[in-house]
Parts: structure tokens; C-alpha cells; sequence
């Protein structure tokens, strides 16, 4: 019992402001919406054998559309794939988990890389920091657009929070004009051919590069349909900066005493390149 009418009045009050405080914060909850726009697809960096067993078949369903003898070589995991200073992404879709693209960043942090080594590149090109982009694999069905789009977002950011200044690809016919429309250049004189090697497809190919940089600026002063993707738009289903470090997971049990090893990988119509 209350001493008084006024003790009670004072504990009523209370309580009341502790319910209304409560009110106001579910409500406040409730309405929170949070910043970024919600995709059907994730694009993560690939970091468990299960993960890259998705990124090669989808590269091997690829390759046998277009290269059967090159396919043949792709079912299993490829010495670049865990190489140091080469990573892979991985477009999947969140509805079913289908692996949808993938793609292989090896970049020149630890060593030249192939274009590098095999073909003689431009002053501008030589003694800076390169992402050389290969076995990209994406669906093309009805998402297959915007996977590639997604997919191409995650190459430019990760290259961007790395501080690589360059990206270097190759493409086929006609695949190289979608290169040319996202912004790359031609390395060579116009009409010249790249030989790739046999486990490579051994066709010719158009070397083609962009530059990381000054891709936020020509996007924007072209007024190009991909700035406000690429640039204005968040996207947290891209996950790239989650695991940028590209460091394949490892039970704990294991890591210990491990922190000196090198553990870092430091029915569709399917599109390759």
C-alpha cells in the first residue's frame, strides 16, 4: 500500500513514461529502414571448398558451350585459384543458393600476372598495381544481365579498396563490345589479337584494360547508365568487404600457432569469357 495519494500519483507517472519511452522505441523499430537496396542475388568472395566447388562448375558448364576442349580441364580447382594474390567472387541467388556467375581476380601484389608476363603492355601499365580478371562465368538468362552488372560492381569495388589502380581483362568475340561499353579500353592498336594459350582456349582475344580510378568520373561525366548502379546505389548484398582480405575460413582448432602460414587465397545459357 501507498503511503499517499501524491507517493501513488508519483509511481503512476513513472510508469507511464517508462511505457511511452518503450512505445516510442518499437515504433522507432518498427520504421527503420535500412540504408542500401535489398537484391535477389549475393556476390561474396569465395573463401570454402564448397563455395569454390560452385565457382567451378558453373565455369566448366561455361567453357563446354563454346570450348569443349578447354572444358574438359575445368572441373577441377586450377592452381590460380588458391594462389597467392588471386581471389574469386560468387554470384548466387538468395532464393535457392544457385551458383549464378563467378569470376578470378589475380592481381600483382605477389607476382607479375599472365598478361603481364606474355604480352608486352603500354608505358603506363608497367610498375603499377594490376587486377588481371579470367574465367568469368555468368548466366544469361533472365538475370543474367544483372549479374554480370553485379558482378562488375564487385570487381571495381573490391579493386578500389585494395588501391589497385588498373584492371586488365581479355574477351572473345562478341563478348569484348560489353567490355568496351562498361568503360575498358584496348591495350593493343585497333583490330590487333591476343594468342591465348591452349589452357587458356587457344583463340584469339582482345586485351583490354580500365582504370579504376577514373572510371567514377567518366561514368559520371558521360552520364552513363552506370554510375547510378555502380556508384550512387548501396548494395549490401555485395559483399566484398566482408572478406576482402580473400582469407579461405579455417577451423580454429587449426589456426592456432598458424598466423605465420600463408592461408589467404592471398536450365541457363552460360556466357564465359
Amino acid at each position: 500500500m501507498f503511503e499517499s495519494k501524491e507517493e501513488h500519483s508519483r509511481v503512476r507517472d513513472a510508469q507511464l513514461a517508462i511505457e511511452k519511452a518503450l512505445d516510442a522505441e518499437i515504433e522507432s523499430n518498427d520504421f527503420y529502414v535500412q540504408p542500401g537496396e535489398d537484391l535477389s542475388i549475393r556476390v561474396r568472395v569465395v573463401r570454402t571448398e564448397s563455395q569454390l566447388q560452385k565457382a567451378i562448375k558453373i565455369r566448366a558448364d561455361a567453357y563446354l558451350r563454346h570450348n569443349v576442349a578447354c572444358a574438359e580441364s575445368l572441373h577441377s580447382a586450377e592452381d590460380d585459384d588458391k594462389a597467392p594474390g588471386s581471389l574469386i567472387l560468387l554470384c548466387e541467388s538468395k532464393i535457392t543458393g544457385d551458383a549464378l556467375g563467378t569470376l578470378r581476380i589475380h592481381t600483382n601484389f605477389a607476382a607479375p600476372t599472365y598478361l603481364e608476363r606474355d604480352l608486352r603492355l603500354p608505358d603506363f601499365l608497367r610498375n603499377t598495381s594490376i587486377a588481371y580478371v579470367t574465367r568469368l562465368a555468368i548466366a544469361s538468362g533472365t538475370s543474367g544481365a544483372f549479374v554480370k552488372l553485379a558482378m562488375f560492381k564487385a570487381l571495381h569495388r573490391y579493386c578500389f579498396a585494395t588501391q589497385i589502380s588498373w584492371i586488365l581483362a581479355v574477351a572473345r568475340e562478341p563478348v569484348d563490345r560489353e567490355f568496351i561499353r562498361l568503360g575498358f579500353r584496348d591495350v593493343l592498336k585497333p583490330g590487333e589479337k591476343f594468342r591465348r594459350p591452349s589452357h587458356f582456349g587457344d583463340i584469339d582475344v582482345r586485351p583490354l584494360y580500365l582504370s579504376v580510378l577514373q572510371a567514377e568520373h567518366e561514368w559520371r561525366t558521360a552520364k552513363h547508365p552506370l554510375y547510378d548502379f555502380m556508384v550512387l546505389r548501396t548494395h549490401p548484398d555485395i559483399e566484398v568487404f566482408n572478406s576482402v582480405s580473400s582469407a579461405w575460413t579455417t577451423p580454429r582448432r587449426t589456426q592456432r600457432g598458424r598466423r605465420k602460414a600463408d592461408l589467404a587465397v592471398s536450365g541457363l545459357q552460360i556466357l564465359a569469357v
